[in-house]
């Protein structure tokens, strides 16, 4: 962190208010002096996730994710603590002092900055091959004839590689980059029969460049023109580009996403271009795979609504049924549109336009369980009697999955009145339903599906801490908002604390309090790397609020420490003494004893 003078990260820090910088990614609401909202990190129904204005800290009581607006921004845009400083420092108009260009990046940072800024110039080379060689004339005819503008192929920086082996590898070996290097970053590929012989990774496809949430190039996707396998051909998975962690056209997408509070998925890349070009801005796609529960986070992170318009074919159907059971999973709120004819909606927005496109988002779309159903239906045979039986048994399956007992009943009521059944008989159905958890279903799911199962919520009203652990998670707590307190501990137990986390934090206290008069729970979290030291200060930060902080308390949470302390020691020493016993060992013995006497008048 020293990279970055400490008061200027402090100044982008105090620029922002938390509530407003995490309510642009999360829907928070007051609950008393926070702001409470669903964890953008972990997967949930209920909101356990906290934001202080007072501490300008967050904290989830879920899973534990803590910080300040820095930390959030790192973790939800998936940056380094440098990028995170940067973003924050642009948005605020902060003019970042120029560093020493021995101490500017750590390796690692060198390693991603080289690897972005060849990924910047492949991207650039591409896309004059296309708009200014006769190489790229077949795939600008391509391009052209898909129906793309001159300004939208610029926009989205499109591009061709030749149909040839090293066109783009001697282009960046003349900017001094090695080859190991670019297959690395996944622009080049290594011969298997010729070890050591490199070749360029895309030749003869249209190039369409992939971008992270900050607009920076991380990967391609490649189209290839004419005949030939495969079809499509993404970047591999590197340290820049993991394919189920982005998504295209984030970056353009994001602002109208939130405006409109909607975000529409599209399924390839043509899909989200050409809707674009049409007007519709708040259209991403994944990267060649199915979605992912992170990716459908991201989402959620920015809209409301996630409307999912995949191919008409079935392959599209079943894909989006797919996504939007990753989506529900995730706790989001899925819809889906399917168009008619068959088309796809890069066919249909040429076809019919883009008022009928809007109109049919609107209007067309529909909830996911009515779409399984819908799917259902398709596939049942409704013309006999056990067929119907057998429909309607799977249709309340889908139902049950329902978390509104509203949405359920409309659903029940709707079957019941097509089929000629009672609502009766369907409700009694889905009691059966629900009784009975599907097999290989856990026996007593929690409410709570993020990556701790919902344990920090609970674990400590099942397994209640120790007294002398709650003691020094007490006196922890006192220290990040009372120097005295922090020089009190310093002074008495030093880092002999029963959890090594606790120590770790009660040091890190020590040296900031050497530097600082003041305490600043928020700057002092800025100041930690390690992330599990960054949660355990960010939960004790809100748990502050109910710590009392009278005279003597801090004696008394070290008074009991060290009663901890002690009653551990008393349970050692026997088996010491045992020890010293079968050695003949009567001068250990004896201290033992001493030792044992004066520690049972201390507890």
């Amino acid at each position: 962190m020293g990279r970055i003078p400490e008061d200027v990260i402090e100044q982008i820090r105090q620029h922002f208010d938390i509530v407003d910088l995490i309510a642009e990614y999360v829907p928070l609401k007051r609950s008393g002096r926070s702001f409470v909202g669903l964890c953008p990190f972990h997967s949930e129904k209920t909101p356990s996730f906290s934001v202080s204005q007072t501490k300008q800290m967050y904290y989830c009581f879920g899973c534990g994710a803590g910080g300040n607006s820095i930390s959030f921004i790192m973790h939800v845009e998936n940056l380094t603590f440098v990028e995170a400083v940067e973003h924050l420092a642009k948005r605020a108009g902060v003019v970042l002092p120029e560093r020493e260009a021995a101490e500017e990046h750590s390796p690692e940072a060198i390693r991603r900055k080289e690897q972005l800024r060849c990924h910047d110039l492949a991207a650039r080379y591409y896309h004059h091959i296309l708009m200014n060689t006769e190489a790229g004339v077949p795939a600008m005819r391509y391009l052209q004839e898909r129906g793309l503008t001159l300004s939208t192929i610029e926009e989205f920086q499109l591009g061709y590689a030749p149909d040839r082996w090293n066109i783009l590898l001697t282009f960046l070996k003349k900017r001094g980059f090695q080859e190991g290097f670019l297959e690395q970053a996944g622009l080049l590929s290594q011969s298997g029969n010729q070890p050591g012989r490199y070749f360029d990774r895309f030749r003869g496809r249209v190039m369409f460049p992939i971008h992270d949430g900050q607009g920076r190039v991380i990967g391609f996707g490649g189209r290839i023109i004419g005949q030939g396998e495969p079809k499509y051909l993404n970047s591999p998975e590197t340290e820049l580009f993991q394919k189920g962690r982005h998504l295209f056209n984030l970056h353009r997408a994001r602002q109208p996403i939130r405006q409109r509070n909607r975000a529409i998925l599209l399924e390839g890349y043509m899909d989200v271009i050409t809707a674009y070009q049409h007007g519709i801005k708040n259209v991403v796609a994944a990267l060649g795979t199915a979605l992912t529960s992170e990716q459908a986070k991201i989402l959620q992170r920015n809209a409301g609504e996630i409307l999912m318009m995949y191919d008409g074919d079935r392959a599209g159907q079943d894909a989006a049924l797919r996504s939007s059971e990753v989506i529900a999973a995730t706790g989001g709120m899925p819809r889906v549109t399917v168009l008619p004819d068959g088309l796809d909606p890069d066919e249909y927005l040429k076809k019919y336009g883009a008022i009928a496109f809007e109109r049919i988002v609107e209007e067309g779309s529909v909830s996911s369980t009515a779409f399984k159903l819908r799917m259902l239906r398709n596939k049942s045979q409704l013309s006999s009697q056990e067929g119907v039986i057998a429909f309607l048994s799977e249709a309340v399956r889908i139902v049950a999955e329902v978390r509104s007992p509203v949405e359920r009943e409309t659903y029940l009521r709707e079957l019941a009145g097509e089929f000629n059944v009672s609502l009766e008989s369907l409700m009694q159905e889905m009691q059966m339903t629900v009784s009975q958890p599907k097999s290989g279903d856990k026996p007593a799911s929690k409410w709570n599906t993020n990556i701790n199962n919902g344990e920090r919520m609970f674990k400590n009203a099942l397994n209640p801490l120790p007294a002398h652990v709650q003691a020094e998670r007490k006196l922890l707590s006192l220290m990040l908002i009372d120097p005295g307190v922090a020089r009190q501990v310093k002074e008495t137990i030093v880092d002999e604390f029963s959890i090594e986390e606790h120590a770790a934090l009660a040091v890190f206290l020590y040296l900031y309090y050497e530097d600082h008069q003041d305490a600043n729970p928020a700057y002092f979290i800025s100041r930690l790397d390690d992330e599990r030291l960054i949660r355990l200060a960010s939960e004790l930060a809100f748990e502050t609020e109910s710590v009392e902080n009278r005279s003597g308390l801090a004696e008394e949470y070290i008074l009991r420490i060290q009663k901890g302390r002690a009653e551990k020691r008393l349970q050692m020493i026997p088996k010491e003494m045992e020890e010293a016993a079968r050695r003949g060992d009567f001068e250990t013995l004896r201290a033992l004893t001493k030792e044992q006497i004066d520690l049972r008048k201390k507890t």
